[in-house]
């Protein structure tokens, strides 16, 4: 998994993205209808929270963690109040108690993700990562085959959701642009493709559609109290 670099461009193109695009609002739909309303759900990934606010509508609480204060502040200034934002690393996080389940989003593969399965979650566990690249195909394959040989039920659902992401100037979007691909783009490829909206705010846009799967299993399943390869 590749580090997010948390800088101010970066935090205010997430929060510009949250005012415009349903993209973890729609994840949230997907996850919430497994859990009843009841559970204490914790969630590492998501951008700047919004994965958790969109869970918060549906579930007791949600914990949220992230490693970078700049980021943290940034959710906690937003965050309602059956959210709780943690400053820390997933690896080594320890809580009170279990949690009711479990949301993981492009944290890694099977080697990152099931060793913090068997230390936070006791009941549903999802993992979300992208199948955007031959490596997130690749990840997702050794997560169900490391699932599979340890006898390990689950399911798996592969879909595509929209994501948009507001700009407020051409500039800003080449500035995006080159920091997503590491490429500055001509102005003809910018042309081919912003979307112009009659937002003041935000006169630009840029609309792709994310493939993304989702892995669902019981972390209450014995086979996982042990190392899985």
């Amino acid at each position: 998994m590749e580090e997010i670099v948390w800088t101010d461009a970066h935090i205010r193109w997430m929060s510009d993205a949250s005012k415009k695009s349903k993209f973890y609002y729609w994840i949230a739909e997907h996850i919430s209808a497994y859990l009843p309303p009841s559970a204490r759900v914790f969630n590492a990934g998501g951008g700047l929270g919004d994965l958790a606010i969109w869970l918060s509508y549906h579930v007791e609480q949600v914990t949220v963690i992230e490693n970078d204060p700049k980021a943290v502040a940034a959710f906690r200034a937003r965050c309602p109040h059956n959210v709780v934002a943690i400053l820390g690393d997933v690896r080594t996080y320890s809580p009170d108690k279990l949690y009711d389940a479990l949301v993981l989003y492009d944290i890694g593969g099977a080697e990152q993700v099931l060793p913090v399965v068997r230390e936070l979650s006791r009941a549903k566990t999802f993992v979300l990562l992208s199948r955007e690249s031959a490596e997130g195909e690749a990840a997702i394959q050794k997560m169900t085959d490391s699932l599979k040989s340890a006898g390990v039920p689950f399911a798996y659902e592969p879909f595509e959701q929209e994501q948009v992401q507001p700009f407020r100037s051409r500039e800003d979007a080449k500035s995006y642009l080159l920091f997503a691909w590491n490429r500055l783009l001509t102005e003809e490829e910018l042309d081919a493709l912003l979307e112009d909206s009659d937002d003041a705010v935000f006169p630009y846009s840029f609309v792709e559609q994310k493939k993304l799967g989702l892995i669902v299993f019981d972390a209450a399943n014995p086979a996982l109290k042990k190392a899985i390869v």
